[in-house]
């Protein structure tokens, strides 16, 4: 399983030490309909923005509350979640949106909405952008 580090500390999936306690995440091209050439150019579709106790409950459902609640109580327990990504012009890309990089770092502290994300693990595939 592919270890995600989260520096986006304002979104409701976000733990302490940039852990992502999301189930599932989605890395996604910035622009629909164009391959991304840049890690700029990604984002985890994802993120929620904390914002109150309502922002909390409408991410409820994609919540890994074991990893979670392991590495809240202070376990080395590692929180990843399931990545599903559509970023094909990725070199770490894989057939059936998966990710072969064995960490991912999402980026984007003091985001307000997923466009402020980055998957910043992100490699242009050779021919990437022709996929």
């Amino acid at each position: 399983m592919t270890r995600v580090i989260c520096s986006v500390n304002t979104c409701t999936h976000y733990l302490n030490e940039d852990v992502c306690g999301a189930a599932a995440i989605d890395i996604m091209h910035e622009e629909e309909g164009r391959m991304s050439a840049l890690a700029e150019q990604t984002m985890c579709k994802t993120f929620h923005e904390a914002s109150g106790i309502t922002s909390y409950l409408g991410s409820i459902d994609n919540v890994n509350w074991t990893g979670a609640l392991l590495k809240m109580a202070g376990s080395n327990h590692q929180a990843n979640p399931q990545i599903d990504c559509t970023v094909a012009s990725c070199h770490y890309w894989e057939e059936g949106r998966g990710c072969a990089a064995s960490v991912i770092e999402v980026s984007g502290c003091q985001a307000n909405e997923c466009q402020d994300t980055n998957c910043k693990t992100f490699k242009l595939r050779e021919g990437g952008t022709r996929l």
